[in-house]
């Protein structure tokens, strides 16, 4: 067994650090006939816009089981913290266009229930705009968190699993 989480190269940035501004695109979600749904042509998520908040990115991508499974802990943070907190889950998954993205997020068994979080969906493309990178993460290791306070700093960086204790205590 080899940990290769434990061993993760270290990107440029650590906490301290200010955070680069970044841009990703988000997902809306709409009411349909057959409910709420997801679909493409969402707003912008921009770093810069959430000054004075702690914001969470949160990487994830479809393949990932422990991605999925964190994901409602995520959305719980938003919810319970919703006046101070935001949330972003990005996937950056190069072979999912945006529609077939939201497609997933529409019918996977593993979604299911998604389109009532308050948390925020989007994804990057990293042929274009490598925000995994940017935030100094380098292994591909998924899911990857970076918090960023209020100030606009790293507070905090991780490669691998959090559960709703631990993004409480961050």
């Amino acid at each position: 067994y080899y940990n290769f989480i434990d061993k993760a190269e270290k990107g440029e940035l650590s906490v301290g650090d200010a955070c680069p501004d970044f841009t990703a695109a988000t997902y809306k979600i709409e009411n349909g006939t057959d409910g709420k749904t997801f679909t493409t042509g969402g707003e912008q998520f921009t770093l810069s816009d959430y000054e004075g908040k702690v914001v969470v990115v949160n990487f994830w991508a479809t393949n990932c089981a422990p991605c999925k499974a964190e994901l409602p802990e995520f959305n719980q943070i938003q919810v319970d913290y919703a006046d101070d907190v935001v949330v972003v889950a990005l996937d950056g998954e190069a072979d999912f266009s945006e529609e077939l993205l939201a497609g997933w997020l529409n019918r996977a068994p593993d979604s299911e229930g998604w389109e009532e979080f308050s948390l925020t969906f989007g994804r990057y493309v990293a042929a274009e705009n490598d925000i995994y990178a940017l935030l100094g993460f380098k292994s591909g290791a998924l899911p990857a968190t970076l918090i960023v306070d209020k100030e606009g700093n790293i507070a905090f960086q991780k490669e691998g699993s959090m559960h709703y204790a631990d993004l409480e205590a961050q």
